[in-house]
């Protein structure tokens, strides 16, 4: 039997944060509005029936929403989702799921929402939170770790952080943090609001494989709203709903055991690197890709954020 290949920390890093391929893509603007704020492929844009709301540019590659206010650009994309999920033209909207991504605008001003599974078709920034819940023992943190139910739709079975979710219009991040917290691991809000700590955000651009269930190589930019919690050793999280499968308490050294093995999804790996880069387990004198790993954990995206 062929022995397992381990995975180093810039591979754990590459998996995730990856390197745009050379081909032909559509910037996704909306009138009124100067920056892009996705990507699309151009198979992607060639499929899509777009109707007389939208200006198709093929010598810009551009794909323009023209609409004057908010009700109108959601009215628009969801009547060309819709249709296109009707048609069956991409696996991505088969998993329809009714729950809605925010698309911000330079001011933080929301300008859409967009149906979950339709994000990669049009490459925008999807927002979520992720926390880390670790007991702080004499020989080093311990940290909850969840691993995710066998029936989600992606990454089934593999580990996650402690707690974590996308984020959909009309919640703010603290607050989505801590709705899933007591919905995911059974913490109490008043517990997680009073203990949860922001550390910044991971950010990263990567491409829709065969794990996702649908279109291969749709762009998929996301942003993480990291949090961290110290808890005492009586605080046992325990799954509240189908998200997770069980937690388990892991020592650094085991924490870096999975990771070499690839036990961890892409985001989530990344996210205990964040974790080991800011309490210092993964420095310049151990690591030998430390400036590049640091860096691009908090990638620039080329897009409108929040």
């Amino acid at each position: 039997m062929a022995s397992l290949k381990l995975k180093s920390n810039i591979d754990i890093l590459n998996d995730c944060d990856q390197i745009t391929p050379d081909q032909r893509y559509y910037k996704f603007k909306v009138s009124g509005f100067e920056n892009s704020f996705g990507t699309l492929l151009e198979e992607v844009a060639n499929k899509f029936e777009w109707g007389d709301e939208w200006k198709v540019d093929h010598e810009a590659n551009t794909v323009t929403l023209i609409a004057s206010d908010l009700a109108e650009r959601n009215k628009i994309i969801h009547e060309t989702l819709a249709r296109e999920c009707e048609k069956d033209t991409f696996k991505l909207l088969r998993k329809w799921s009714g729950e809605l991504f925010p698309v911000y605008g330079p001011k933080k001003e929301l300008v859409m929402s967009i149906e979950k599974v339709a994000a990669p078709l049009f490459g925008i920034i999807t927002y979520g939170v992720q926390m880390l819940a670790y007991q702080d023992n004499a020989d080093g943190p311990s940290i909850w770790i969840a691993r995710r139910a066998k029936t989600k739709r992606t990454f089934p079975g593999m580990l996650d952080s402690t707690v974590g979710g996308s984020l959909p219009t009309g919640e703010q991040p603290f607050e989505c943090l801590v709705r899933e917290s007591e919905e995911e691991a059974s913490i109490q809000p008043e517990f997680t609001r009073n203990n949860a700590v922001a550390c910044g955000t991971v950010n990263y651009l990567c491409f829709t494989d065969e794990r996702y269930g649908g279109e291969i190589g749709c762009v998929s930019p996301e942003l993480q709203f990291v949090y961290e919690m110290k808890v005492p050793n009586d605080l046992i999280p325990t799954p509240g709903d189908n998200e997770a499968e069980e937690f388990k308490l892991m020592t650094v050294p085991e924490l870096k055991d999975a990771l070499s093995k690839g036990e961890f999804t892409p985001a989530n790996g990344c996210i205990i690197l964040d974790f080991f880069i800011r309490h210092g387990f993964l420095t310049f004198e151990n690591e030998p890709h430390y400036v590049e790993i640091a860096s691009r954990l908090h990638r620039i995206l080329d897009l409108q954020t929040a």
